[in-house]
This record gives C-alpha cells, structure tokens and sequence, in this order.
C-alpha cells in the first residue's frame, strides 16, 4: 500500500488546497467510507490474529499443518487478501478526494490548505462535526489548534 504524499517533498505543492468549507463538504462522503470500512478492518484483524495463531501453533506458514489445517489456513490468508484489497480501495477512495488519511482507527483526516498565510492541514476526526482545527506539515494531531474564525 503507497504511502501519503509529504507535501514537504513537492517542488509545487499540494495538487488541491482546500478552505474549511470545502473540507466541511466532504465529511458525510468520508464518514460513509469509514463506516465501510470499520467492519472491513475488524475482521481483517481477525483474520490476522487466527493467522498469526495459526503459524505459532504450527511452526509453520503451511508445509507443514496437516491437510485439513492447511485448508482452513489457506482459506483464511485468501480471506485476508481479499479484505486487504477492499480496505486498500477504500483507502484509495479518500486519498482521491485530495485528502490524506492519517489513522485509518482514528478516523483522522488532513486536508492541505492555506491557514495564517503558509500551506499546513487542515485537521479533521471522525465524530468532530466540522472540520475546526489545523496544524503545521511538521506537526501532527497533538500539535493541531483551534481555526480562527
């Protein structure tokens, strides 16, 4: 999976820069692809959990289960892939609004914009009703501070 794009490293910067309103009108398209993708990344964290016991039980990644284990085990590391592609689309899906996903549990979204005069991100969590704070592209989500109005 292609990590995001560190604005830092563009020669021209970001493709989009977004005001607070435009940010604001993609919040319900990026919740709904959240609340696809949330039962998504539960059961691939229990695929890869029954996995990961799988192998330990076994000292193996297959050779060397019996036929019936390693059908089961096959069975769920193609499982595995296939909710991998599904959550890596939804992924895609974000990024191609122009926004970055930052924490796929979190929720936590940045979108690149002008703010007090310089390029930073504007920072937004899934449950926040609005897009209402921001913070440097060296900064994180600790760093983030209120929007002035």
């Amino acid at each position: 999976m292609e990590g995001p794009v560190d604005l830092r490293m563009q020669p021209f910067g970001p493709a989009r820069l977004f005001t607070v309103d435009e940010a604001n009108a993609l919040l319900p398209r990026l919740t709904e692809i959240f609340r696809r993708m949330d039962p998504k990344l539960a059961r691939l964290r229990e695929i890869r959990d029954l996995v990961e016991d799988a192998q330990a039980y076994w000292h193996s990644t297959g050779d060397g289960m019996p036929p019936e284990e390693r059908t089961v085990y096959e069975a769920l590391v193609a499982q595995e892939a296939t909710v991998q592609k599904d959550v890596e689309a939804d992924i895609r899906e974000i990024r191609s609004l122009g926004c970055e996903l930052k924490d796929t549990g979190q929720g936590l979204i940045d979108f690149p914009g002008w703010v007090e005069g310089s390029i930073a991100y504007l920072c937004w969590q899934r449950g926040e009703g609005s897009v209402a704070f921001w913070h440097t592209l060296e900064g994180g989500f600790a760093a983030r501070r209120p929007l002035r109005p």
